[in-house]
């Protein structure tokens, strides 16, 4: 019915302000579908103006305008899962033999998934809320289950980067390793440029320091330019020339994922790094999300898995570093921790005996919860009591501990008697605990203690017995008990001291 250019886009004037009236009225999800329609409207009657209008409108919509719901799916890791990961870099000889290992295990990815019966077949709508911008539409996401089978995939790679960040953290925990330790083994390839990899030693020294940011930031271009030096040492083109009006350019991050099945690179290498880098549909897109800023900090576990990905490029079809030599084999009898393995090790390795007792050495904080240093006694006992308290902790490492942090709670005990008792220069701590019994500051049973203590440390310390061992609790006890004699005599007032004829005992 109508029948000239201009009433033709008067009609569409009309129509764009309907649209943009019923945007208006709407809020959420509502508002940006409704932009959305006149946008397209505007877009194809050729009304420029109007749609810069509605650009303009729908950026301003903030993530707070549009709630949304997660579903949610939990996923339960199977029986053990980290601790078998965590145990293949605990197997491992050296920091680069770990690395390599790291780098060499891919995650487990499906090639094929059956859509779950009854998941419903919708209509979806993807959105970038950075925009916040409609990216696409669907009519169903999951008819034939292909996008489940995506799915599935981010799925199996969310799963393995929770193991990857288990190894990374222990192999810091095993090697410190840092950014200067690190440089000259990621550069060991002659496609990882050393200049560029002190970036990437960097990536990890940042990951261990809980600064994923940066670690993204330096890991992320420095992988593209590992990919792309590959492939020109393996003779694949990585340059387009110009054409026409367009340019020469040097190929960008996802023409070098196409090309990764030329480069040799074995399953399923090549669909790990596409679904983690890639930006196709049910493809994680992690690098332009991050580099471009369209995302808040990511996880750490993410940040483990373009770590691993950095490592892979540089590793795979490279020699794995030379074996250490096995350990001793004699028949000697054996210590309760690999000494030949643990000369290497900067690190505490958990001690085995401990496990009879606590758990985990987290469980070490509950035992040593009750154990607080005095504070109104001299600050020299006070720091003594501290480091007992720490030594009986850190049993969890060394089971020996445990006897040294009661003779350190002894040198408290001496600093405090030496404090209370006039004249005491250089006593021995046998002549102490009896001047202190005969003042009054000590009563029988804190002199009885004191004793056995006293008889303890010298045999000791005068080489006749070696370390005793307790159970982290019977050791708690222990300390509890000289931490409240401790107080007790700092806080007593004793009887003017006897004259005492010659100090007697040698002992120290």
């Amino acid at each position: 019915m109508v029948r000239t250019d201009d009433e033709r886009r008067d009609v569409n004037e009309k129509i764009h302000r309907a649209r943009m009236g019923l945007a208006d009225s709407s809020t959420g999800l509502r508002k940006l579908l409704a932009l959305e329609d006149a946008a397209r409207h505007a877009r194809d009657s050729g009304l420029t103006d109007a749609l810069n209008e509605v650009r303009r409108t729908q950026q301003k919509i903030g993530r707070d305008e549009m709630p949304m719901d997660s579903i949610r799916t939990p996923v339960s890791l199977p029986p053990g899962y980290l601790e078998a990961a965590s145990a293949a870099i605990d197997s491992a000889g050296s920091m680069e033999e770990a690395l390599h290992s790291i780098a060499t295990t891919p995650a487990t990815m499906s090639d094929s998934a059956t859509l779950p019966s009854g998941l419903l077949s919708l209509p979806t709508v993807y959105i970038n809320p950075n925009g916040p911008v409609v990216t696409r539409t669907v009519e169903s996401d999951s008819t034939r289950g292909d996008g489940f089978l995506l799915q599935q995939h981010v799925v199996a790679l969310e799963v393995h980067g929770l193991a990857v960040e288990a190894q990374l953290d222990r192999v810091r925990d095993r090697f410190r390793p840092t950014a200067e330790d690190l440089t000259p083994f990621l550069a060991r390839p002659q496609h990882a440029v050393e200049t560029r990899m002190r970036g990437l030693a960097r990536a990890f020294e940042a990951f261990w320091e809980g600064d994923v940011d940066t670690a993204m930031a330096l890991a992320l271009p420095r992988l593209e330019g590992i990919l792309r030096r590959r492939l020109k040492a393996a003779d694949i083109g990585v340059i387009t020339h110009g054409k026409g009006g367009t340019i020469g350019q040097v190929q960008q991050l996802g023409s070098l994922l196409d090309k990764l099945d030329e480069l040799g690179f074995p399953e399923p290498w090549p669909l790990v790094l596409r679904t983690l880098l890639g930006n196709a549909e049910g493809q994680m897109n992690l690098r332009n999300n991050v580099l471009h800023d369209l995302v808040d900090t990511p996880s750490r576990h993410r940040t483990a898995l373009v770590l691993q990905i950095a490592l892979a490029a540089i590793f795979l079809g490279e020699q794995p570093p030379a074996a250490t030599a096995p350990a001793d084999s004699s028949t000697r009898t054996p210590l309760p921790w690999n000494a030949a393995f643990d000369q290497h090790l900067p690190f505490p390795v958990p001690d085995p005996r401990a496990h009879h007792f606590v758990t985990q050495y987290a469980d070490m904080h509950d035992v040593v919860a009750g154990l607080t240093v005095p504070s109104d006694i001299p600050q020299s006992a006070a720091t003594v009591l501290h480091t007992a308290r720490e030594l009986l902790r850190h049993s969890y490492f060394c089971y020996e501990f445990s006897t040294v942090a009661l003779l350190h709670a002894l040198i408290a005990m001496e600093i405090v008697l030496r404090a209370k008792i006039p004249d005491s220069g250089t006593k021995p701590l046998n002549t102490l605990i009896r001047q202190g019994n005969e003042s009054g500051l000590l009563t029988e049973r804190q002199t009885e203690f004191l004793h056995d203590g006293r008889k303890l440390r010298n045999r000791i310390a005068h080489g006749q017995r070696a370390h005793s061992v307790m159970p982290p609790h019977w050791g708690a006890g222990m300390l509890t008990n000289s931490f409240a004699l401790i107080s007790e005599v700092w806080a007593a007032q004793p009887t003017p001291p006897a004259m005492t004829g010659t100090d007697e005992g040698t002992g120290i």
